[in-house]
């Protein structure tokens, strides 16, 4: 289940030594709340409006309306569903919270609102007596959300660790196991997926 954070244009490099002082206020007009059960169908548009995210089905989506409300937020302007950003706490790490996707509206990216979500996120942790740590994956590829969170951990002067997860040789290997391809009967496309970029996993806290 390897997450690729959303493609943002809140450009703010690591590399550039710019720093934000201080969480970023939610922007005007936009609601940030815990995702609800009958947001399920809204997310899963976003997401398919949201490249290179990957997009899981309806039912994926429902599950996490159902299941993980608490861990899940929306962001709500005017009545629509503009962003969001999915997560739960590991059931092996108590202490860590793991953010799946973060996706943001093509008419809302550059408006601060992927640092808004994400410092949410960071003070629904802060709220929780054992989370001490944000973990997510990023492709190697994907600088625009490699700058999002480096900008948040330097926000939050707390340390950010990488470390490689899964190569691209794992991912085609869990996605589809050599020894189940005679079994399957799926057409050519269906049993050779496109190649997924490898996952590079980013830890960052304690807060």
């Amino acid at each position: 289940m390897p997450s690729s954070a959303a493609r943002q244009h809140d450009t703010c490099g690591i590399a550039s030594g710019q720093h934000d002082p201080a969480p970023q206020p939610e922007p005007a007009t936009v609601q940030i709340r815990p995702l609800k059960r009958e947001d399920a169908r809204a997310l899963h548009a976003l997401v398919c409006a949201c490249p290179p995210l990957d997009v899981n089905s309806l039912y994926a989506y429902a599950l996490l309306a159902l299941h993980h409300t608490s861990t899940c937020f929306v962001a709500v302007r005017d009545g629509q569903l503009c962003g969001a950003v999915t997560g739960y706490v590991k059931p092996s790490q108590p202490d860590t919270y793991f953010l799946w996707q973060i996706a943001i509206a093509p008419n809302q990216q550059g408006s601060g609102l992927g640092s808004a979500l994400l410092d949410h996120v960071a003070r629904y942790c802060l709220q929780q007596q054992n989370l001490q740590f944000l973990e997510t994956t990023i492709s190697p590829g994907n600088a625009a959300s490699q700058r999002l969170f480096g900008r948040f951990a330097q926000r939050h002067q707390v340390a950010c660790q990488q470390r490689p997860l899964l190569s691209s040789e794992e991912l085609q290997a869990v996605v589809l196991p050599e020894t189940s391809l005679p079994e399957q009967g799926l057409p050519p496309q269906e049993l050779c997926p496109p190649a997924h970029e490898a996952e590079d996993l980013y830890r960052i806290g304690p807060w």
